[in-house]
């Protein structure tokens, strides 16, 4: 961890204590209204500013393209993973479409050749952690969250030749301390305004249709890969974008920014 993150960090986790450290302290001297007030406005924010993943309180984000957008973005979260990442990038090039592939860095170095077979094929590939930890990833202190940023971002970069510039937090869930590993690594952080759950669904019909009403200029789409149904998911998504005339894009193409 560069040394100015380092010092940054270490200011986060100084605020980050120190809510528990007056509840203590009201406790000892018998402010016991105030102890709980204190530690409900405390939970209140921590529950808002790490569980919502569009939430800026913590640090700043993207959860749509740039206002005067035409088109969507397509984004597939968790893989890669030969029994399906294949399927998604034939869907795509029916479509003659591009995505963004979130990829998990433990996976990423169990199947090297995906990774370099997506960035072939032209989609843009981003930073979704080493290992994943979905619930646990908001708990995570400055040591640990540089360990799962910064390390897909060497595994990426050992395979590809250069790092993402895009991170999704597994399960969008992101805390105070993140910001400023972000800033470090050179990434911007990316979540989504369109969703079909597909992560836990299981039925197809049902997903497009939670992601339809949300396809418009600018969205985000929220896709996973790694399930059985995913290749069906993606083709009906895209057959959706395209009966509303709407082309699918990619970030960079827009130099989109977090703000």
């Amino acid at each position: 961890m560069p040394p100015a993150c380092r010092r940054e960090s270490r200011r986060a986790f100084v605020v980050s204590v120190a809510p528990a450290t007056a509840v203590v302290l009201a406790v000892i001297t018998g402010f016991y209204e105030f102890a709980a007030w204190i530690f409900g406005l405390t939970f209140i924010v921590i529950s808002v500013g790490t569980i919502l993943p569009k939430c800026r309180l913590f640090g700043p984000l993207i959860t749509r393209l740039p206002e005067g957008t035409k088109g969507v973005c397509i984004t597939i979260d968790d893989g890669p993973h030969p029994d399906t990442t294949p399927a998604l990038l034939d869907v795509l090039d029916e479509h003659g479409a591009k995505a963004v592939f979130f990829l998990i860095g433990d996976r990423a170095q169990q199947h090297p050749e995906l990774v370099r077979e997506i960035a072939r094929r032209g989609h843009l590939i981003g930073n979704h952690s080493q290992t994943h930890p979905a619930g646990t990833f908001w708990l995570l202190r400055p040591w640990n969250l540089w360990r799962e940023v910064a390390g897909c971002q060497e595994t990426l970069r050992g395979i590809l030749g250069q790092a993402p510039t895009w991170f999704r937090p597994p399960v969008g869930h992101h805390n105070l301390f993140l910001a400023s590993i972000l800033r470090a690594l050179g990434l911007s952080m990316m979540i989504w305004n369109c969703r079909g759950f597909d992560g836990v669904r299981r039925d197809v019909a049902v997903i497009l249709r939670c992601i339809e009403p949300d396809l418009r200029p600018g969205a985000i789409v929220l896709l996973h890969d790694v399930n059985p149904i995913c290749a069906e998911v993606l083709r009906g998504t895209l057959q959706r974008v395209r009966d509303l005339g709407l082309p699918v894009v990619l970030p960079a193409e827009l130099s989109a920014k977090a703000a």
